[in-house]
């Protein structure tokens, strides 16, 4: 069943990269990272009310974890390097990159002292949380994201 459950979440990381292009051409990357933040909150506390074998659920959570994941790092980074020249996207998307690995890495760690400290439910439910962040920052800045996302459609 671990396999199972990572393969699901590598899966959703991944795999679905081509179609996550394709809704971020279609409507637009804020609308994409709004998606893929919502689907990364589902997953998160879906993944926090998991039973304690996991099962179905926590395969299914952690599917929706990487593939929120995935909409919002593809859309994120279309939003991020457009308008670069070629050696400046190569530049940005490479710090940007090291930049989220290293948060991960660390992320990481920490969410094993979390579930040995207090549970997975409180990680889950800790995860869920932290990505309210980004989706009130979107809502305060929604007219600058608009004007970007209508110049970057505009480029395209």
């Amino acid at each position: 069943m671990v396999g199972l459950v990572l393969s699901a979440h590598t899966f959703g990381m991944f795999a679905l990269a081509p179609l996550s292009g394709r809704l971020t051409d279609r409507f637009g990357s804020p609308a994409v990272i709004l998606a893929g933040l919502t689907t990364l909150g589902s997953g998160a506390l879906l993944a926090a009310g998991a039973p304690a074998d996991g099962g179905w659920i926590l395969t299914f959570a952690l599917f929706l974890l990487g593939f929120g994941w995935n909409l919002s790092f593809v859309s994120g980074s279309a939003m991020l390097t457009h308008g670069a020249s070629l050696a400046e996207r190569t530049r940005l998307q490479g710090a940007t990159d090291a930049t989220i690995w290293t948060s991960a890495a660390f992320a990481s760690l920490g969410s094993g002292l979390i579930v040995a400290a207090a549970s997975y439910t409180v990680l889950g439910l800790l995860g869920a949380l932290l990505v309210s962040v980004p989706v009130l920052m979107m809502l305060a800045y929604r007219r600058r994201l608009a004007s970007v996302d209508a110049a970057v459609r505009e480029a395209a």
